[in-house]
């Protein structure tokens, strides 16, 4: 890797686990000398910290055990077979699906990025593509907010969090790329995310 090129969707891959070796050392030569790839590793690796944070409280709600550690060559089938399975079950059995399920597999088929709500209302965070076709957020306790989405100075109501767990959710698909979310508790500004 030419240290004049970004390292692009590997970061996402490096933080999985899933490069192989020369990848993985190609990397990590990469971001010793690249502050903006280096951050985006570290987004990457918070934002799977997250994501097997949610799985490990998702599991332990439904006295499963905690997932083990997956092999690389497990994960590149498990991917494609995980994606199709669950298309194959949502057209023979179509339910309500919660909206960290959702998100997840969101998150499996695409890449994205997250960002942190600044502001006096709960520690929130928002995950989204990097197309903005969807976003999700996840706000620290029970409490239910707000959504909205703004594009330019057009706002919209995109709905409101869900309590699960500790936190609450929203997950939302989208045709429209917004500029910037924002929490509301009733008429208050609990927290502002600047989409990048």
């Amino acid at each position: 890797m030419d240290r004049s090129e970004h390292i692009g969707e590997s970061a996402e891959l490096y933080a999985v686990g899933a490069l192989d070796p020369a990848g993985h050392a190609a990397v990590e030569a990469h971001i010793a000398h690249c502050a903006q790839c280096l951050r985006r590793v570290g987004e990457a690796e918070e934002t799977v910290l997250a994501l097997e944070r949610a799985n490990a409280v998702h599991a332990a709600r439904r006295d499963a055990r905690a997932p083990r550690r997956l092999t690389r060559q497990a994960v590149a089938w498990l991917i494609p077979l995980t994606a199709a399975a669950a298309f194959i079950l949502g057209l023979l059995f179509p339910r309500p699906v919660p909206q960290h399920d959702v998100a997840t597999l969101a998150m499996i088929g695409s890449h994205f990025s997250h960002a942190q709500f600044s502001g006096h209302g709960s520690a929130a965070k928002v995950i989204y593509a990097r197309d903005r076709s969807w976003y999700y957020v996840i706000v620290e306790g029970r409490r239910r907010y707000s959504v909205y989405g703004f594009a330019g100075t057009a706002r919209t109501k995109l709905g409101e969090t869900v309590p699960s767990g500790k936190t609450s959710e929203f997950f939302t698909r989208s045709s429209r790329a917004y500029d910037r979310l924002e929490l509301r508790d009733r008429t208050t500004i609990a927290g502002i995310a600047t989409i990048r």
